[in-house]
Order: structure tokens, then sequence, then C-alpha cells
């Protein structure tokens, strides 16, 4: 799902902003609005493919389960559940990003045969790995507070930063998400997030969206281009 789609403005995130703001003022418990916003970040990671969507639960159940190993009173080895989370993650990225990147290679390189796996990429998976990496080793530094793992995987999850960064801590997301004063619907916030929603739309929209033209136009007729064009697709 694109933020720049129709289904997104105008039924995705209004109604899970209404239905967020809704909970936290008739439900008490945050774990009831931070699962539903869970829930609606997966839909909207697994709206254009569903199979994108059991990739990040695994990830998320991995590396909190990991990440609670730290907590242990009687944990001997911290060092060794650090690197098998690391191995996992980096093993995680190795596999979608790079495998058949690697076999293509070596099919060059040692003129061997072996069948690419023609693997589909997930939206997002370098971002919310990255972020489950951070997480992961300021929980072996003892830096993490104890989390719930509703919290943990609306702070992976979320889906703003989801498919397309920053790439965010944990100590700046969470802490959001237990704020008494922002669970309340505020005009304000909410006049102020159109504005930036709407700039952020022109910008991708009317700016890039036109530039990139441009540069599709230049890199499918690449031999018959002048110096100039060059240099035109360059600065686009």
């Amino acid at each position: 799902m694109l933020f720049s789609s129709y289904i997104f403005i105008l039924l995705f995130l209004p109604v899970t902003v209404a239905v967020y703001f809704l909970l936290n003022k008739y439900v008490s418990k945050n774990e009831v609005s931070l699962g539903f916003l869970t829930i609606a970040s997966l839909v909207f990671y697994g709206y254009n493919n569903v199979f994108y969507v059991p990739v990040i639960v695994v990830s998320i159940l991995v590396n909190y389960f990991l990440s609670r190993m730290f907590y242990r009173e009687n944990i001997k080895h911290k060092k060794a559940v650090l690197i098998a989370g690391l191995v996992i993650d980096i093993g995680v990225i190795f596999y979608f990003k790079y495998f058949d990147f690697f076999i293509s290679n070596m099919n060059a390189l040692l003129k061997t045969d072996f069948t690419l796996m023609n693997i589909m990429l997930p939206l997002g998976i370098s971002f919310f790995t990255f972020q489950q990496i951070s997480f992961l080793v300021d929980s072996y530094r003892g830096e993490t507070e104890d989390y719930n793992f509703i919290e943990y995987a609306t702070f992976v999850s979320f889906f703003p930063q989801l498919v397309a960064g920053p790439i965010v801590l944990h100590n700046e997301i969470i802490p959001q998400f237990r704020n008494a004063e922002k669970k309340r619907f505020n005009t304000d916030n909410l006049v102020w997030g159109i504005q930036l929603f709407v700039f952020g739309l022109f910008k991708k929209a009317i700016i890039a969206d036109n530039f990139s033209r441009v540069v599709d136009a230049g890199f499918g007729s690449f031999d018959s281009m002048t110096s100039g064009d060059i240099i035109c697709v360059m600065l686009c």
C-alpha cells in the first residue's frame, strides 16, 4: 500500500487513526489500542502481497524471544545469544536480498548451473531487521526497558516507518505509545499532521514523480542521448 494511494489516504489512514483514538478513549488497557495498531500495520504491510506478513511476524517473534533471554537472572551465555540473533537477522537479509545474486555470480565464476530461486524480496526488510538488531544490541547492553510483546511488535511494525524508514530506536517510539497525553485526540496535532502529509505528498506526486519520468526515459534510450541529455537525467 502506497502512502500516495487513494485507499491509504481515503480509507486506511482515517479509519486507523479514528479507531486508535476511540480505543484509547473507551478502553483503559494500552495493549488493546496497540494491538489494533499492530494488526493495522500488518494489513498495511501485506496489502499488496500477503507473503510478506509471515516473514515480519516470525522475525518479530524470534527477536523478541531472544531479547527477553537477556533478562533472565541465570543466563550464562549472553554473547552467544547476541551472536545467534545477529546471525539469524543478517542471514535473513542475505537470503532474501543477495542469495540469487550470490548463486548467479558463482555460476559465472565456476561455470556451474545452479538454478536461481527467484526469491521475492519483502518490502522494508532491511529497515525492520536492522531496527531489531539495534534493539537486540541494546537489550544485550541492558539499555532497554521491560517492554511487553505488544509494545515491541508495534515498535517494529508501525506502518508510517515500516517500508521506507527511518530506522528508529525503541526509546524514541515506545515512550510515545505509553504517553497518556498522546493517547488523547488533539486537533492541533491533526492539523499539523495533515499539513506535513500534504507537503510530503506534493513533493512525491508533483515533483519526484515528474522527475522520474525524465529518468525513466533517459535510461530507456541511453545509446541515443547527448551530453546535455545525460546531465539532465543525472540532475533529475
